[in-house]
């Protein structure tokens, strides 16, 4: 993730795609197409990172020992669910609550599509930089009665309150 990330890190504050490019350009003359492959990759939108951008930039970050304006606390663990979903969604599994990092504490769900009789793991934790991470997850059986159905994964995870505009990323899958 080392140019990708790059590109992401470097896009955290900048606001101008232009802007950007010419930054990344003078940086990484090798590379003329890294903002176009970062958004290629769907972690950049513009100059606008995603929420798999945000964890890019993190991972790239703290790989490289490089300063993260802001609250990395908050980035770092919505970087770790957001790996905990996607892997959970690959493998087409039920995420558990075992994969979310300590300090976080059941809330109700923001988004009120959860019923709190499916297995659900609503938690949310509000940093002191002000910053706050949410994650509403639902596993259901959407079976009737007399027939056998795949269980259904959903999950709504945010990062708010540091930066100009919330990251977000919702995902569904069927389980095996």
């Amino acid at each position: 993730m080392g140019v990708e990330g790059f590109v992401c890190w470097a896009a955290r504050s900048v606001d101008d795609p232009t802007e950007l490019r010419h930054i990344v350009d003078a940086q990484l003359p090798s590379h003329e197409e890294a903002v176009a492959e970062t958004e290629r990759a769907g972690l950049l939108d513009g100059a606008t990172l995603r929420p798999r951008g945000l964890a890019a930039a993190h991972g790239f970050a703290e790989d490289g020992g490089l300063p993260m304006s802001g609250a990395t606390d908050a980035i770092g663990d919505f970087s770790d669910i957001l790996d905990g979903l996607r892997s959970a969604e690959r493998r087409r599994e039920t995420f558990v609550v075992d994969a979310v990092p300590e300090g976080f504490e059941p809330t109700e769900p923001t988004a009120n599509q959860y019923d709190r009789n499916y297995h659900t793991v609503n938690v949310a934790r509000t940093y002191p930089s002000g910053a706050s991470v949410e994650l509403n997850y639902r596993s259901r059986d959407p079976s009737h009665p007399g027939e056998s159905r795949p269980r259904e994964s959903s999950a709504i995870l945010w990062l708010r309150g540091y930066v100009s505009r919330t990251h977000e990323y919702r995902a569904s899958w069927t389980e095996r």
